[in-house]
């Protein structure tokens, strides 16, 4: 199928992106109404950090007109590593105290905080500085297509990622290729819904087709992935560069209170719903229909009582906690077992290279073991979820409380030059390479995320991403590459 390229739309000469500041909107309200918080509670030292840290990372990484992946990269690991201080202080109790585990957690909230702003810098070094050029040609591009046209480029990539899951199932051996072809779907509904906000046409009936299906569509997964649809939604509005109105603040608190919402309904019913999707096994198995776990997730959902609830709001902020294990760590290296010095980052960056085909002897990679060794058996054993350390605690156990940031900020430009590249690349220059940066990176910043499992993806991803830019787009779609 090939899409031809149609005349430029008068939008393009009417339409010009919004002015940007140094921070995006609202951010230093945030800051206030934080540190206004955290002074009402025995962390307060602990949240001036966290706020001067949110600010810092803000500054660097905020890119107005672009799609805001890498900002995000670092500002949802920094809610996880901060949420701890303040619900502490709502709580009236020492950070020491509220963790779970007898652990340092200070310092490990403190160093969490310090090797995000080192992933910050990094990251703002590999992109490079901000080019409104194309800034400007995105919008040109997004503008001189009609969103039935985007939506037609969306519908077929949805079919093709079906194919790929598909055989990702049947062919367990190439499921991690199968899983980024299935990721490429995202690239276009960035591209499609970029092109209805920028058009200023918001919600209008393609997207908001495409929105509800794969709204539905993470739903009814093992793991319920809800939240995708929604952050890719946000950074398709930020990335048109359309000027705030109210109907938009409104339209964003409201999407904002949806998730939320949707995260504390999950929390509360995920262990029921699992053991039904699983049909009582152990592991991450579905065995039951698609409509029949939609079916028992809204009668579980519309079940909940205002104790469920309460319960769930308070198990989801100590589920984005994600510091705890760190904290037992810093209490267990090198004091138990000794510093890896680069075995784990050496074994991530290696692994993606060693094909099973040819390497039949590479270990498979288990989160909860590594858990385990790491913190004295903290983690237990179940084959229905897998508990990592995350990446901030791996460069601890590799090299130390002070060589960790060097490693945390060579991750940074690891990530920044890739949105750099794709956006600079003559074969994605533009859009399309922000589409592809956003698609690559969006599942790799949260803080409990393994960086051997991270870096293999994006490698994987990347490699994907590539055979369609220079095999498949010049004839499906030339006009996205035309300068």
């Amino acid at each position: 199928m090939t899409i031809s390229d149609p005349s430029r739309s008068p939008y393009a000469l009417i339409r010009a992106p919004a002015r940007g500041g140094l921070l995006p909107p609202a951010t230093l309200p945030i800051a206030l109404a934080l540190c206004l918080f955290g002074a009402a509670g025995p962390n307060f030292l602990l949240a001036l950090v966290s706020v001067a840290v949110l600010i810092v990372g803000c500054l660097l990484l905020w890119r107005p007109g672009e799609p805001p992946i890498l900002l995000f990269t670092f500002a949802y690991p920094w809610l996880q590593g901060s949420v701890a201080i303040f619900h502490a202080n709502w709580l009236g109790l020492d950070v020491n105290d509220y963790a779970p585990y007898q652990g340092d957690m200070h310092n490990a909230i403190v160093m969490s905080l310090a090797g995000l702003l080192a992933l910050a810098f990094g990251m703002r070094l590999g992109a490079g500085p901000r080019r409104m050029d194309y800034v400007h040609a995105m919008r040109e591009l997004a503008l001189s297509q009609s969103i039935n046209r985007w939506f037609q480029l969306y519908a077929v990539a949805w079919a093709v990622s079906f194919v790929a899951l598909s055989c990702a199932w049947i062919m367990p051996g190439l499921s991690q290729p199968m899983m980024a072809v299935a990721g490429m779907r995202w690239v276009f509904f960035f591209m499609l819904g970029m092109t209805c906000f920028t058009q200023g046409k918001g919600f209008a009936g393609p997207f908001l087709v495409a929105f509800g299906f794969e709204l539905a569509a993470g739903l009814g997964t093992y793991f319920a992935d809800f939240k995708t649809v929604f952050v890719i939604t946000f950074f398709a509005a930020v990335a048109s560069g359309s000027r705030v109105a109210p109907r938009a603040l409104l339209g964003t608190g409201v999407l904002a209170l949806l998730v939320v919402a949707l995260a504390i309904v999950w929390t509360a019913v995920k262990g029921e719903y699992r053991i039904f999707v699983s049909g009582g096994q152990e592991g991450q198995v579905v065995a039951v229909d698609f409509l029949s776990r939609l079916a028992k997730l809204y009668e579980l959902a519309v079940n909940l009582d205002a104790e469920s609830l309460t319960s769930g709001v308070n198990q989801l902020l100590r589920r984005l906690t994600y510091v705890e294990f760190f904290a037992v760590v810093l209490t267990y290296v090198p004091t138990s077992i000794p510093h890896t010095f680069g075995a784990i980052l050496w074994d991530a960056i290696i692994r993606p290279f060693m094909p099973r085909l040819l390497f039949v002897d590479k270990d498979e990679i288990d989160d909860t073991a590594r858990t385990n060794l790491y913190t004295g058996g903290l983690a237990g054993s179940s084959e229905a979820t897998s508990i990592s350390l995350g990446y901030i605690a791996e460069a601890y156990i590799d090299f130390g409380s002070i060589a960790m940031f060097a490693a945390l900020l060579g991750i940074g430009l690891f990530y920044g030059a890739i949105y750099r590249v794709l956006l600079r690349w003559r074969r994605s220059q533009g859009l399309l390479g922000m589409a592809i940066a956003t698609a690559v990176l969006v599942s790799v910043g949260a803080l409990e995320n393994s960086f051997t499992k991270v870096f293999g993806g994006v490698i994987v991803s990347l490699a994907v991403a590539t055979m369609m830019i220079i095999f498949i787009i010049p004839h499906w779609a030339p006009w996205l590459v035309r300068r």
